[in-house]
């Protein structure tokens, strides 16, 4: 998983992105608050459940990470957030061909309508 994160992040730098920061996976889940109920709670391994990482795009407009390794993450909850949140989604697969013995980086972008 680490080297498949690192060819992401190559990827990422040879386009222009910056400021590439990934979510360390660990025994501990983070708190979020939906809103300002006192039990509107929920307890997260990636970024609201869905993202593993976040960087800046060439213009400095941020960009919500997710990273596989052999597959591609469900379309249908990155498209609702970039609708919701008028944001830019990154979803990529990083897969090793056996076959070719190399890495292969696809990447699939969700964006906001303007």
């Amino acid at each position: 998983m680490r080297s498949s994160n690192r060819k992401v992040v190559l990827y990422l730098l040879d386009k222009g992105y910056t400021e590439i920061w990934l979510k360390a996976h660990g025994r501990r889940h983070d708190l979020v608050y939906k809103d300002n109920t006192k039990n509107s709670w929920y307890r997260a391994l990636d970024l609201w459940n869905l993202f593993d990482g976040i960087c800046l795009d060439p213009n400095n407009g941020i960009v919500f990470l997710q990273l596989k390794t052999n597959a591609w993450a469900k379309e249908e909850p990155l498209k609702e957030w970039a609708k919701k949140t008028k944001s830019k989604v990154m979803s990529f697969n990083c897969k090793y061909s056996t076959t070719l013995k190399k890495w292969d980086v696809l990447e699939r972008t969700y964006k906001h309508d303007k």
